[in-house]
């Protein structure tokens, strides 16, 4: 069977060409972008693919498959058209910019009975892939504590898109963007967040497009349903270099950790190893033999596209599904509304 792709948004979306014509019988044949200077560049790479400036007339071509991979704040509208029309959808995250959105994303998933998946890449890389095995054969024992932290500086590149006049993503409060956080967390975990606090910092930029939400650190606090804790910390306009992910997870048995020096390793404690060389390395390559394709996040896309393809082709469910997707990402939202209220306890809805 052949499946025809079509990818919305070729800033990031451009990745995605490569890694699905990698697998088989997989085509991309449509393209859109507003940015008709980016249309050309690709045109003239990929001259087999239909180009479009507009969504609306894109959706009307022969697609099995749409990505979106434009700005956030059409993440769920884009999505829902998409799957209205008769498309499977390959999302970008965060998946949705608003609870309303969120109802509106779960009930159209329903409605069309395609499939949706986010592509949460961080789910896919080989440390945490291998931390979900570690947690299965109980070697940490029962979840007490988790966190996350993703420190970007994107100073510039929030300056520079200003000026071109695209600043939705220095309007973003940080924590709208804690999926690459909680997708790992909660998947090893297995496990949601029920209730979220969250608090802000000071203003931390100078640039005026990005005040007062992208200005700002925020770190939000979860409550899961299995009785643990969870802390994220995301921040965007931070003197800090180089850009990294940090992740920890405490058990009653022991622990697991990431290196903030680099992506060299990561650290494991095991209670029940007698040893005073406790503190275990795991490679972070390892799992990633198969793949074929690097894409930008070291295969991560390769490995997601992968199980999207196998989920249509078998009609299963999707690995990040809606529910699992939303599960990701209204955390932030919520915890960001509890700092705009100096940390008053908010309620994760859900919609799956």
């Amino acid at each position: 069977m052949d499946l025809k792709v079509g990818i919305a948004g070729l800033r990031r979306g451009s990745c995605y060409i490569e890694v699905f014509e990698a697998q088989k019988n997989v085509y991309v044949t449509a393209l859109c972008d507003k940015d008709e200077d980016i249309l050309r560049k690709f045109e003239a790479k990929k001259k087999d693919a239909r180009i479009f400036t507009e969504y609306e007339e894109f959706l009307k071509s022969d697609l099995d498959i749409v990505v979106v991979a434009v700005p956030l704040p059409l993440h769920a509208s884009f999505s829902i058209a998409a799957l209205a029309s008769g498309k499977h959808v390959l999302c970008e995250v965060p998946p949705v910019n608003s609870l309303p959105e969120a109802q509106k994303l779960a009930a159209a998933v329903k409605e069309s009975r395609k499939k949706y998946m986010l592509a949460q890449n961080t789910c896919y890389w080989a440390h945490i892939q291998a931390w979900q095995e570690l947690v299965k054969q109980g070697n940490i024992g029962k979840i007490m504590y988790a966190e996350a932290e993703y420190i970007h500086d994107c100073r510039e590149f929030f300056a520079n898109e200003a000026q071109a006049g695209r600043p939705w993503r220095a309007k973003l409060p940080p924590l709208y963007y804690c999926t690459h956080s909680l997708g790992p967390l909660l998947s090893i975990m297995e496990d949601r967040c029920m209730l979220a606090q969250g608090f802000q910092t000071e203003e931390t930029l100078a640039i005026p497009e990005c005040k007062p939400t992208a200005a700002k650190m925020e770190v939000g606090i979860f409550r899961t349903e299995k009785g643990a804790v969870i802390k994220v910390l995301c921040g965007f306009g931070v003197a800090r270099e180089p850009a990294f992910h940090y992740y920890s997870i405490y058990g009653s048995k022991g622990c697991l950790e990431t290196s903030r020096a680099g992506k060299e390793r990561t650290l494991a404690y095991f209670d029940d190893i007698p040893h005073l060389k406790d503190l275990v390395s795991i490679p972070i390559t390892a799992g990633y033999e198969n793949i074929q394709v690097e894409g930008t996040h070291g295969g991560t896309e390769y490995l997601l596209v992968k199980d999207f393809i196998e989920c249509i082709l078998e009609d299963k469910p999707a690995p990040i599904g809606v529910e699992r997707a939303l599960d990701f990402g209204l955390p932030g939202i919520c915890a960001h509304q509890s700092a705009l209220k100096n940390g008053g306890v908010v309620k994760i809805p859900t919609f799956g």
